[in-house]
């Protein structure tokens, strides 16, 4: 009397295991293009803030803060302030009502309150820091060496004090909950030409920068850089937004073709 086999391949269990989790993975992360379209859009709309986006403007003050974002003439303090202290927090709420009802749909939740959590809170520490006196020593006048350390000190200031910083961080912070490296880059290069063109101001190369791509000959004077226009506030943010509006319309249509 023989009995049929009955045992299964270990590897091919394997494998199905492995397809299985790819697949819930995949599914899980579906849903990323929606809060990056957000956080795009966010950029594309601070747009609004200047007087002239789309033109080179230049702005001279020892104690230089623009609730806009970028060292640019605004149109209003007060608007650009509410701008970014009321949308940004009603953005993170629209993506967090959108990932709630994608756990309700498909049954998989991802934790994106970290995302939130890096969001507020570095709005939250922008704004603290922000409001707090600046107690500067008086440098002596022959001693270069302590200017040049004020002036460094401003320019670190100018380039992480912008509310573009807690939005670069958000999506870093975006990239980590949706495992993507891809949106790791784009809050990274967001991070990058922010902190590049608030501290040294739009369209501005440091002295150094401008001897190295002189092929480290003549003086290190500085200089601008009009390529695509980073000299003005309205190409920046598209430039700083294509990477999330590439990632957000990719990520959709390959949803949407049911290959996440």
């Amino acid at each position: 009397m023989t009995t049929p086999a009955t045992t299964a391949d270990p590897g091919a269990m394997l494998d199905e295991v492995r397809r299985l989790r790819e697949q819930a993975r995949d599914r899980a992360h579906a849903g990323a293009w929606f809060p990056v379209a957000m956080l795009a859009a966010l950029l594309l709309a601070s747009i609004a803030l200047y007087r002239v986006p789309f033109a080179q403007t230049y702005v001279h003050s020892d104690d230089l803060h623009l609730w806009a974002g970028l060292p640019v003439a605004q149109r209003s303090a007060t608007a650009s302030y509410l701008f970014w202290f009321l949308g940004t927090p009603a953005t993170i709420a629209l993506i967090g009502a959108w990932y709630r009802w994608r756990a309700r749909r498909v049954g998989i939740r991802v934790p994106w309150r970290w995302f939130a959590i890096t969001a507020l809170g570095a709005l939250a520490a922008l704004a603290v820091i922000a409001a707090m006196p600046q107690d500067r020593p008086a440098p002596d006048p022959d001693m270069i060496i302590a200017v040049e350390q004020v002036t460094l000190l401003q320019e670190l200031r100018w380039g992480l004090l912008t509310p573009l910083m807690p939005i670069a961080l958000a999506i870093i912070a975006l990239g980590w909950v949706e495992r993507s490296r891809a949106l790791v880059f784009a809050g990274a290069w967001v991070g990058v030409i922010t902190y590049w063109q608030s501290s040294q101001g739009l369209g501005e190369l440091p002295g150094w920068l401008t001897w190295i791509l002189g092929g480290f000959q003549g003086p290190a004077l500085g200089g601008s850089l009009t390529l695509f226009g980073l000299n003005r506030p309205g190409p920046t943010l598209i430039l700083m937004a294509l990477p999330l509006l590439v990632f957000a319309v990719v990520r959709a249509v390959r949803t949407r073709g049911g290959l996440r």
